[in-house]
């Protein structure tokens, strides 16, 4: 007959080893772990950080490539046929540039990343200081804002950029509006610095800036394609036709969509006799109206070839990681490049 077995000290002992040594095991396997995973982590966050420096270099070469082509584009000799650089990798963008029109996405490509510079006249939009109310019907008309609301946006901005306190019928001014807010505030009664500075006049909104559809609107109805990008705080007020987009065409006096398309198709040489080495800008405003007669009567003095101001964009990647400076310059007839506004953000 077996009997149970006692165990002895000894083998007691020997069980109470295996298991803290297997407990040692697991604790060194999980602190081995840990330490890997963080090791794991600090490695791509390190790598991270170099692509994006890197990315902020190259960004930064590509304003330095705005600045060079710029520079160029200020020799009043670019423009004849007999200029000697015309073989520079350079030559056409300057030329470009010289003659007010806009440059996209010239691109390096180098071992560590690329650069992608864009250049376009800030006259190309609007100035914002300078719109009348008919300017200001046809732009939130290209806007999508619906019309009910024009009437306390146009009043608004009067309102907040006259030197005067008196409110128009659908304005507001400090005393009756904005001094008595939960956060009371002043208007301005000056231009304003900034196109975003448009938030703080009563009854404007991100989505009338920016489009979108604000809340309470059903899905149904069509959200507001914005403002902004036809809006500027630089210039004279005069729109520059080499470079504007179709929506900002659309918004001076008789230019429809068509007409607008028009102009681009002239001034990008879109015709079955293009010639790849002609450049087709207009040359000055009679240049314009000599193309484009149907507008002579209706444009006078709202149109311009000339820039002066620059929006530069350069965004610079690496490793997919990329950044973007966003710049307004200008250039004297030396050459000289002065920032005006600079911004740095995630490409």
């Amino acid at each position: 007959m077996l009997r149970n077995r006692k165990m002895t000290p000894v083998e007691s002992r020997r069980g109470s080893v295996l298991i803290l040594t297997l407990w040692a095991v697991v604790l060194l396997s999980v602190i081995i772990g840990s330490f890997a995973f963080d090791m794991h982590i600090e490695a791509r966050i390190a790598s991270y950080y170099r692509k994006r420096l890197k990315a902020d270099y190259l960004a930064r070469s590509g304003i330095e490539r705005a600045r060079m082509l710029l520079v160029r584009s200020a020799d009043p000799e670019i423009k004849q046929e007999a200029y000697e650089e015309q073989d520079a990798p350079w030559y056409a963008n300057a030329k470009r540039l010289a003659y007010g029109s806009a440059i996209h996405g010239v691109r390096d490509t180098l071992d560590t990343g690329s650069a992608s510079v864009s250049i376009v006249p800030e006259p190309a939009r609007r100035n914002v200081n300078r719109l009348q109310e008919d300017d200001w019907e046809r732009i939130l008309e290209l806007g999508g804002i619906p019309e009910d609301l024009w009437p306390n946006l146009i009043d608004g901005f009067l309102d907040w950029t006259d030197a005067d306190g008196n409110s128009r019928p659908y304005g507001a001014e400090t005393d009756d509006y904005y001094g008595i807010q939960e956060m009371p505030s002043r208007a301005k009664n000056g231009p304003l610095y900034t196109v975003d500075e448009l938030l703080l006049i009563k009854a404007f909104t991100p989505q009338i800036l920016y489009g979108g559809r604000p809340s309470g609107w059903d899905d149904e109805d069509e959200a507001m394609t914005g403002i902004a990008d036809l809006l500027t705080v630089f210039g004279d007020g005069k729109v520059n036709v080499n470079a504007a987009s179709a929506r900002v065409l659309m918004s001076l006096p008789s230019v429809d969509d068509l007409t607008a398309e028009d102009i681009i198709n002239e001034r990008e040489g879109n015709m079955d006799e293009y010639d790849p080495n002609q450049d087709y800008s207009f040359e000055n405003e009679s240049d314009f109206f000599g193309r484009i007669p149907a507008l002579s009567g209706h444009l006078k003095n709202r149109i311009t070839v000339g820039a002066g101001v620059y929006r530069i964009t350069s965004i610079g990647a690496s490793g997919g990681v990329s950044r973007r400076i966003s710049c307004i310059a200008t250039v004297d007839k030396n050459g000289r490049m002065t920032i005006l506004r600079w911004q740095e953000d995630e490409g």
